[in-house]
């Protein structure tokens, strides 16, 4: 997968300001330290809806982007349900990204 949104999340990655995983993504949130929350687009239902609500709460922008199998691979981990980004900057990079459509995200409603 070769998209702007995976070469930045790569790039998040890299910076270490990514933190993924449903125990490390509510305990970044309980630190305030998660800036944008992304996930899965094949994650449960319940899921979604835990952590949508977490974002909307703690006013966190949150989106649906690729597989658990991709967030993954992007992150060079096992399949990943949750991540999310620790950088103000990256995060508003990506979920500009997100929200232009760059390749193909669904925004959650």
């Amino acid at each position: 997968m070769t998209c702007k949104i995976a070469d930045m999340l790569g790039l998040c990655r890299r910076a270490g300001k990514v933190i993924s995983g449903d125990t490390a993504v509510r305990n970044g949130l309980s630190r305030n330290e998660v800036k944008l929350i992304i996930i899965a687009g094949d994650a449960a239902v319940r899921s979604k809806e835990n952590f949508l609500l977490l974002a909307k709460e703690n006013s966190i922008p949150a989106f649906c982007y690729a597989s658990k199998n991709e967030l993954g691979n992007l992150l060079g981990k096992a399949p990943r349900t949750v991540v999310a980004i620790t950088d103000e900057q990256l995060a508003q990079g990506v979920a500009g990204a997100i929200e232009r459509g760059d390749n193909g995200i669904c925004k959650p409603q």
